[in-house]
């Protein structure tokens, strides 16, 4: 009675575990989202240059549309710094994002939209992000492509 009593109490406590578990994936889902969001609030706000170096991690690689990418946080801002701001605007969000259990790394995937003063771009993006030792989520990969406008759903 004892063994079986032992079996059904570790049975329930790893359920509950499995379920702490998935709520802390759901959380750290979360809070890629609310950074992605946040991030492309910020560019929208205060230029592309000042998001893309706040929310980058220390050994970001920014993948980049025919040319090299851009290997960690000092190359991205000398590339971002030596940019004259133009008045374009980088929008972005999120349609998926996803955490790993541990809370530490993740990603999210969503659409982007590009604004000169004359013209519109579309497209795809994906990031992978990290939670710094801070508890903050940085990106530390992020590329896109371009596609046609986004149809719009009813």
């Amino acid at each position: 009675m004892k063994s079986l009593i032992f079996i059904l109490s570790c049975l329930l406590i790893g359920g509950c575990m499995n379920i702490a578990d998935k709520n802390l994936k759901e959380k750290y889902t979360e809070e890629i989202k609310e950074a992605d969001i946040n991030f492309s609030t910020l560019s929208e706000k205060e230029g592309t240059a000042t998001a893309f170096i706040k929310y980058a991690g220390d050994d970001v690689v920014m993948l980049r549309d025919k040319k090299f990418p851009l290997l960690g946080k000092k190359e991205l801002e000398d590339y971002y710094n030596a940019r004259p701001d133009d008045g374009s605007k980088l929008t972005w969000y999120p349609l998926k994002a996803e955490a790993a259990e541990s809370g530490e790394i993740g990603y999210s995937f969503g659409n982007w939209e590009y604004k000169t003063h004359d013209t519109t771009f579309y497209g795809n993006y994906v990031s992978v992000w990290k939670r710094n030792v801070n508890g903050e989520w940085k990106y530390i990969l992020d590329g896109g492509v371009s596609t046609p406008k986004p149809e719009e759903k009813d």
